[in-house]
């Protein structure tokens, strides 16, 4: 989905320099440290996706009441829990948090395997660098006024555009040219296009990570008062604006959700 800040949270400083080396060694350059939750909060102040590698012990507090406070407060990150010791008691309390997943961590070139996959699982492969290239957002949308309008203002902010004007052109188009986030339409050949869209793009395991920003005026329409995002399992997106939007709230959602280069 949304793409994700990639954090380490790990009181052990050699164990936390060897979380970061794992990740740096799979091609994820970027990556966040922290020793405490503290130091995390601080980190995390802006991000609303994370992938999370959370060990069992932190300078401040265990694991296991970060990963409380975490699930909490931020139940859109994605919880990796990493120990060097596997207990029936740790491991029933940590499952019960419902963590996206469990990891015995010592230092080998398996538990690196294990950790680079479900990371990679969590929030898909690093991409290669693209230093001359902006961010690529496909839209899709029947509206080709509304093309127009929004090309305009993603690529004067920076950023390259497609564009897919039926649900079947989007998914062809997102599956050759895997854009770095897709602005989705709802109602196009029918009312329910965009949902179907959504979730097709969440079953392909190569587009499946790929941010989603939705815009519609499907409340205005249809007469529907609940915005549609608030159901993740109807329409499972990372952002979502209603129709007319507004040039500085498209940038701001857009940069939210992948920053543009120029």
């Amino acid at each position: 989905m949304m793409r994700a800040t990639l954090l380490v949270i790990c009181g052990d400083e050699r164990r936390r320099n060897g979380f970061v080396r794992a990740m740096a060694e799979a091609g994820r350059q970027e990556v966040l440290a922290a020793s405490s939750m503290v130091e995390a909060a601080s980190l995390m102040r802006n991000a609303s996706n994370a992938c999370v590698i959370l060990d069992a012990e932190l300078e401040d507090m265990p694991g296991l009441r970060a990963a409380q406070i975490l699930r909490n407060l931020c139940p859109r990150f994605k919880i990796i829990f990493t120990t060097r010791e596997n207990t029936r008691d740790l491991e029933a309390q940590v499952r019960a948090l419902d963590v996206f997943y469990y990891c015995i961590y010592v230092d080998d070139s398996a538990d690196k395997a294990e950790l680079v996959a479900a990371v990679e699982d969590a929030i898909g492969a690093p991409k290669p660098g693209r230093t001359c290239q902006s961010p690529k957002v496909l839209i899709v949308d029947d509206d080709r006024d509304f093309h127009d309008v929004v090309r305009l203002v993603l690529e004067s902010a920076g950023y390259e555009t497609i564009s897919a004007f039926s649900p079947r052109e989007g998914l062809d188009v997102a599956r050759r040219e895997r854009p770095d986030a897709i602005l989705l339409d709802i109602i196009m050949e029918s009312t329910t296009d965009g949902f179907e869209f959504c979730r097709e793009v969440r079953r392909d395991p190569h587009i499946k990570h790929t941010p989603i920003l939705g815009v519609s005026a499907i409340e205005e329409r249809m007469g529907v008062e609940r915005p549609p995002d608030r159901d993740g399992d109807l329409f499972p997106v990372d952002g979502y604006l209603r129709k007319p939007v507004a040039s500085e709230q498209l940038l701001a959602e857009m940069r939210r959700l992948i920053p543009a280069e120029g």
